[in-house]
């Protein structure tokens, strides 16, 4: 069982010992959480957190840290049928003319397996993208980024 307050003891005293903000809120311990590390706290600050003012790092422009549009060669087969509506691809004889620069990819990766003969122009690649598009009798028209 838990001790009762003490109460009893100090009627007629105006704090019943406990100082003048002494069991309001937070007052004898300085605060609450982080309040006074500016100030009354700033020891505490000095010692346990010294790197707790001050700037912290910096933020890369925003011009920099675009994030590249890849796309996978299944994707790409996936979604011939809408790259030809949209116009980013046609069928010329047996091969399939695919701009993945004009529909805004950046990258084409390896992912799946190239069943359909396609010339595609792409600004990046990677080595087993083309290995595979080769393979099927296709072909990877690297493109400059700012054509």
């Amino acid at each position: 069982m838990m001790a009762g307050k003490k109460t009893k003891k100090f009627r007629g005293s105006r704090t019943h010992g406990k100082g003048i903000k002494g069991g309001r809120g937070a007052g004898q311990r300085g605060g609450r959480g982080n309040a006074g590390l500016g100030k009354h706290k700033y020891i505490k600050v000095v010692k346990d957190d010294p790197d707790h003012f001050g700037p912290k790092g910096f933020t890369r422009p925003q011009a920099l840290t675009r994030e590249e549009n890849v796309i996978n060669i299944y994707e790409v087969e996936d979604r011939m049928d809408s790259l030809i509506e949209d116009g980013f691809a046609e069928k010329v004889g047996s091969f399939y003319e695919v701009d993945l620069k004009k529909a805004g990819y950046h990258k084409l990766l390896s992912g799946g397996k190239a069943r359909l003969q396609m010339k595609i122009k792409i600004s990046n690649t990677s080595e087993r993208a083309i290995s595979k598009v080769q393979e099927s009798g296709g072909e990877i028209i690297t493109v400059e980024e700012n054509e």
